[in-house]
């Protein structure tokens, strides 16, 4: 019997159904990824924060969780060993180690093929008497896949007898994988490890979905966000570096806020980040103090040792101020002020003397 002509037309419909039919990854789709570091790390796939040291510099922990592969895989990893920002000493006196492994359960595995570059050394010539240390900004997009890392070295492998492993490591989970840094494991402190991975041979795509949400955005969503500001030209950052007495001798600078509506600042005192840049003689132990008239607005010590730690790394990428360093004594506020005049009152703590950076941001 000969098909009509609606027949046709129905199996066409089945047909073209059939090829946009929704298949959606399942857990048989995602692969184990398994990182170990000497002191902290995170790791970032295509541009995605997907696995990060939940502990800040406890000695050797491990992590493993499972991800959703699409190839290329660009791995960036941020490594740290917990070293003194200013000084690239740990516990006083002594002069660390470090070391990362990864592997992932496509037999992706950390070895001397990635690349390397440290961004921040010390203590420089292993000098623990008068310890300086050299430090460089991260460069933008540098967790990108885009990124250009052509022009850095490739990373240098190290026996498991030289990072010494402990804790919660077990070596099972890394077989076929080298520890890997730069190419000082105890004098280079921060380091960003980099590789792209290929599809495997053979390896198709089985699902066509994508997530329906966007988590780009999640550090300013979590954090908070203001209003976007006006197009009229304003003033977006005020600084002053000036030698930090004791008594009426501190440092006190003072500024005013315009306008007819709170606006978000971020404020900081810079003592051990100033060292990066060659200033001697810096405030150890800054602190500092918000101040309206004679009342305290708000204050703070060390940057990390508040609730709003996270929101003042944050605002300092969002300002395009320089990062403060993971565990320094540098002090830094974000605050939603009201119109007026405030301010900033920069002291050593014991009444330390040095000099020191008073900074405002006005925010986004």
């Amino acid at each position: 019997m000969n098909s009509s002509p609606l027949r046709h037309a129905l199996l066409a419909v089945l047909a073209v159904s059939a090829a946009i039919a929704q298949v959606k990854p399942t857990i048989t789709d995602t692969i184990r990824l398994t990182a170990y570091a000497d002191n902290w790390f995170a790791v970032f796939i295509n541009g995605k924060l997907v696995a990060a040291d939940a502990i800040d510099f406890l000695p050797h922990n491990q992590i493993a969780v499972r991800i959703l592969p699409e190839y290329p895989l660009t791995i960036a990893v941020l490594a740290k060993d917990n070293a003194e920002p200013a000084t690239g000493l740990e516990y006083g006196n002594r002069i660390g180690d470090a070391g990362f492994i990864l592997r992932l359960g496509d037999g992706t595995v950390t070895s001397s093929r990635w690349k390397a570059k440290a961004f921040h050394r010390g203590p420089l010539n292993r000098d623990t008497v008068n310890p300086r240390v050299e430090r460089t900004p991260l460069p933008a997009g540098w967790h990108a896949p885009g990124f250009d890392d052509s022009a850095w070295p490739n990373a240098r492998e190290y026996p498991a007898e030289q990072v010494r492993p402990d804790g919660d490591y077990v070596a099972e989970d890394f077989t076929g994988a080298r520890f890997i840094w730069s190419e000082d494991l105890e004098l280079d402190n921060t380091v960003i490890l980099r590789t792209t991975v290929p599809a495997p041979p053979g390896w198709v795509r089985r699902w066509n979905t994508s997530p329906d949400f966007d988590v780009t955005a999640l550090p300013r969503e979590v954090i908070g966000e203001a209003p976007a500001p006006s197009a009229a030209g304003r003033l977006a950052n005020l600084s002053t570096r000036a030698q930090v007495g004791s008594g009426e001798s501190v440092l006190i600078p003072g500024f005013v806020l315009a306008g007819d509506a709170p606006r978000r600042v971020l404020v900081r005192a810079i003592g051990p980040g100033l060292t990066a840049f060659g200033v001697a003689g810096a405030l150890a132990d800054p602190t500092l103090e918000v101040l309206r008239g004679s009342e305290v607005v708000a204050a703070n010590d060390n940057w990390q040792a508040q609730p709003a730690g996270a929101a003042a790394a944050t605002a300092a990428v969002d300002a395009g101020a320089f990062p403060l360093a993971a565990g320094s004594r540098d002090a830094a506020l974000v605050l939603n002020l009201a119109p007026g005049a405030y301010t900033l009152r920069v002291a050593g703590v014991g009444g330390a003397t040095g000099v020191a950076l008073a900074e405002i941001y006005l925010l986004p």
